[in-house]
């Protein structure tokens, strides 16, 4: 009977305790300074304290992101009260899954951020499923369409853009980011957008020798434009060809020609900016072994045996 007596007290003391911890705990929840930033205000200061400063571009994609694939999907409040359930109905609000797939990115590394400074408990996207992507490397434009892209283009002032994305295989935003500093007699410097570490130095050809003396310095940039205007111009020349293509296209369109001229591909690696050799392997050795099949003909052709 003591025994059980003694059980049922030592139970009761656990429970008392127990209470006084929640108790505890709720009122020091209770007494936490509210969120001083609302969900908007913080990506503004993150991305202008922890990201332009690593961003060679100004970060013109991270920004864009922000304002279109963030802003305009969720409402904002303190950044304490969101659940993982309005994040995941604000990404299914992206349309397509890479871009859904980079707005989670964008959330997550804001939120952890925001929690390595004691801004807020927890990050809720931790729990925001995951996204799948299909990585597409894009096409190389056939010769009539380059023809004819440059055509079209010629009436418009993105010629000299245009004709710098097949000259160099820059990405899409690079060349805003370009200055006059960066251009040498022999070579030009292309500022990467990616990382800090991502800058490379290209030989400086003929034509695009040509091509930057015929540009007017007026600015320390070479081409002194907002990313998102050079998409909804280049999205209005789209319109204009009888088929379809991207930036993106174009510098997987000087890929293909350095590697149909001959260029190896250690050194188309080098001057589209690839961080590892099977990158850029991958991506075009379908290009290579058709290139090599038309050498082999031309063997063929001129060295008959039997």
């Amino acid at each position: 009977m003591r025994c059980i007596v003694m059980t049922i007290a030592e139970e009761v003391k656990e429970l008392k305790e127990a209470v006084k911890l929640l108790y505890q705990t709720i009122k020091e929840k209770n007494n936490r300074p509210k969120c001083v930033y609302t969900l908007f205000e913080w990506l503004d200061e993150w991305f202008k304290t922890y990201k332009a400063p690593t961003l060679k571009d100004g970060g013109y994609d991270l920004r864009h992101t922000i304002e279109k694939h963030v802003k305009r999907n969720i409402l904002d409040k303190p950044l304490d009260e969101y659940t993982t359930l309005d994040i995941q109905k604000g990404l299914n609000l992206v349309k397509s899954n890479r871009m859904r797939q980079i707005t989670r990115q964008v959330y997550n590394q804001a939120f952890t951020e925001a929690v390595r400074l004691d801004i807020v408990e927890r990050n809720p996207v931790e729990n925001v499923k995951g996204i799948k992507h299909a990585y597409q490397n894009g096409r190389s434009l056939e010769r009539t369409e380059e023809k004819e892209l440059l055509r079209v283009a010629k009436k418009t002032d993105l010629y000299p853009l245009i004709v710098f994305y097949l000259l160099t295989g820059a990405r899409p935003s690079e060349p805003l980011a370009l200055r006059w500093e960066d251009v040498k007699a022999k070579t030009i410097r292309i500022r990467g957008t990616k990382t800090l570490k991502s800058d490379r130095i290209l030989p400086l050809s003929k034509e695009l020798k040509a091509l930057l003396n015929s540009i007017p310095q007026k600015s320390e940039y070479v081409f002194p434009y907002d990313y998102q205007a050079i998409q909804k111009r280049f999205e209005r020349l789209r319109k204009k060809l009888s088929f379809d293509c991207t930036l993106k296209d174009l510098r997987h369109t000087f890929g293909t020609r350095c590697l149909e001229s001959g260029v190896s591909m250690k050194t188309v690696q080098k001057w589209l900016g690839h961080t590892n050799y099977t990158t850029t392997a991958n991506i075009y050795s379908h290009i290579t072994t058709e290139f090599e099949q038309k050498e082999l003909e031309k063997f063929s052709k001129n060295n008959r045996i039997i």
